[in-house]
């Protein structure tokens, strides 16, 4: 089926069509099934060539919004999500999610209308070097000059998106070379998997090696092996390695409160495997002090992490190499010849399972206080949300407190705004799945009117905004450094009502003053399809930690 509909068959389409035609049918090949966009005049061809497709594309109310709608979209499908803006300020807008995606190794195609070509250097309108802008933001970043190659553009952005470490990938495409009329692609060469790199025999043996004589091993993995990534990946590795494996995406690093006692997990260690976890700030930048180990090992999709880690750890790093995060830990499942202490595993369960303490509730509702309330209700359920968390003090509450198996974070970068539109990409990918967003009131003002598109699309979405009327981490960060008395230009206020907001659009918006009256609008929201707002009162806490 497939097939036919990227040479025409049943389409209505000629031999010779326009490009966009040729760029809808190839997203359509790759398994995509919805883009999520804010349209220009660059891109409208695109819009005309997917009426009648099995196709949707879901138009956000900002650009950058639509780039997170397509993160939380892949996170929570498998799939590369895609994102579809115009020009110049449409590009531009679409930049803020960039580096949190990179950093979140989120599988994700950017494309973005240009100038046509045939006024290059004419001061055309919204003529703008986009690749030149894009550098260090994305994986990679091309100009469509040729619109008979665009279904391998497009084949070749979304595999890389998916190879070795994964990643957003720009390609800007000329509003002429849309309209231009093109040949039947060569399906044959049009090839959308990953490439995968597995490990050598030789690297292997030596990983192994090094494990099968360690009295208290460790591998500890990036994002891109996390639960909600690959699911059930890294439990299998532990089950067959008897090795305890810890995956590392929060900003908050060594303090991670969904990792318990990582330090003393990490001071303990005799050998650490990485796979494609970089030797960065989240490990103390390999520190003996706080990673004593003297023997470790490294599985990087990049060259670039090997090196880092050779500077930062040097005369510790005893292997090296270049392989794919999934083939290498595959790799050692299949392997099957290295079984880890029984008491080191418990020891590092346990240790994992600690949670700093909460303080006791007073007249206003904590943050702890209603997770715990939360986490009650959610654990009743025959079907687990999918929870999206935003970054904030908030955020870290939730990571300390809520079941982390269905859980998709703000990610390495500590960016905070994306878990609205995050949700509604969720959303878009789970039909009929309950997705919980949760985010500070700060955090709310990012991207708001995308609960519109929430309430549109009838997604069934509650977020709930812990609202302290603050900056929460700035107003710590003001607190801790300079004193009490400094804490001056982060704060908010009771006026700015969430929930009425939500009604604004369209959504339902409900006001949780204590603890109770939240679980009862957290309950009632998970009746019907339309997205509800809890705007929950909270104290100020700073983050936990041990």
């Amino acid at each position: 089926m497939r097939l036919g509909i990227i040479n025409g068959e049943g389409s209505g389409m000629t031999d010779q069509t326009r490009a966009a035609d040729r760029l809808v049918d190839s997203l359509i090949m790759a398994g995509t099934d919805t883009v999520f966009s804010l349209s220009g005049n660059q891109i409208m061809s695109i819009y005309d060539a997917a009426i009648g497709k099995p196709l949707r594309i879901v138009h956000a109310r900002h650009e950058g919004g639509a780039v997170y709608m397509a993160d939380g979209y892949s996170r929570a499908s498998g799939k590369v999500g895609v994102a579809l803006v115009t020009a110049a300020p449409g590009f531009t807008n679409a930049l803020g999610p960039l580096y949190p995606v990179m950093q979140s190794q989120t599988p994700l195609l950017l494309l973005s209308g240009d100038s046509p070509t045939n006024r290059d250097s004419m001061g055309a309108f919204q003529e703008f070097d986009q690749s030149l802008t894009t550098r260090g933001l994305v994986k990679e970043s091309w100009r469509c000059t040729n619109p008979e190659r665009l279904p391998l553009d497009i084949a070749g952005g979304i595999r890389m998106a998916q190879s070795g470490r994964p990643g957003p990938v720009h390609i800007a495409l000329p509003e002429d070379m849309l309209n231009e009329t093109t040949a039947p692609a060569d399906t044959n060469a049009l090839e959308f998997n990953a490439e995968l790199s597995p490990l050598s025999q030789a690297d292997l043996h030596a990983i192994l090696s090094m494990l099968d004589n360690a009295s208290n091993p460790l591998i500890i993995t990036g994002p891109s092996l996390s639960e909600t990534c690959q699911p059930g990946l890294t439990r299998k590795a532990q089950d067959a390695l008897q090795i305890p494996v810890i995956t590392m995406q929060s900003p908050r690093g060594l303090n991670d409160p969904a990792l318990g006692d990582l330090r003393s997990i990490l001071k303990a260690a005799d050998q650490i495997v990485l796979i494609d976890k970089d030797v960065d700030f989240t490990l103390g930048f390999g520190d003996e002090q706080v990673m004593p180990c003297e023997r470790i090992a490294m599985v990087a999709a990049e060259a670039d992490s090997i090196a880092r880690a050779s500077n930062l750890i040097s005369g510790r790093l005893e292997w090296g190499c270049l392989g794919d995060p999934v083939s290498a830990l595959n790799a050692l499942i299949e392997a099957n010849t290295v079984k880890g202490p029984k008491a080191w595993m418990e020891s590092v369960t346990a240790a994992t399972r600690k949670r700093p303490p909460h303080p006791k509730e007073g007249e206003t509702a904590t943050a702890p206080a209603i997770l715990n309330a939360m986490n009650a209700v959610i654990t009743e359920m025959e079907t687990p949300p999918i929870l999206i968390i935003d970054g904030g003090e908030f955020g870290q509450w939730s990571q300390s407190i809520l079941p982390t198996e269905q859980m998709h974070i703000n990610g390495l970068s500590g960016a905070i705004g994306g878990s609205i539109p995050q949700a509604v990409g969720a959303a878009m990918a789970n039909p009929g799945r309950r997705v919980i967003a949760l985010l500070g009131d700060g955090t709310a003002g990012f991207h708001f009117m995308e609960i519109e598109i929430a309430r549109k699309y009838n997604l069934p979405i509650t977020f709930i905004i812990g609202n302290d009327y603050r900056w929460g981490a700035e107003v710590e960060i003001q607190k801790r450094q300079f004193g009490a008395n400094r804490m001056e230009g982060c704060m908010l206020d009771a006026t700015t009502r969430y929930d009425r907001m939500a009604s604004a659009v369209g959504a339902k918006g409900v006001m949780a003053e204590d603890t109770a009256s939240f679980v009862k609008a957290l309950t009632a929201s998970f009746n019907g399809r339309k997205p509800v707002v809890i705007n929950t009162i909270i104290e100020g806490l700073p983050a936990p930690t041990f």
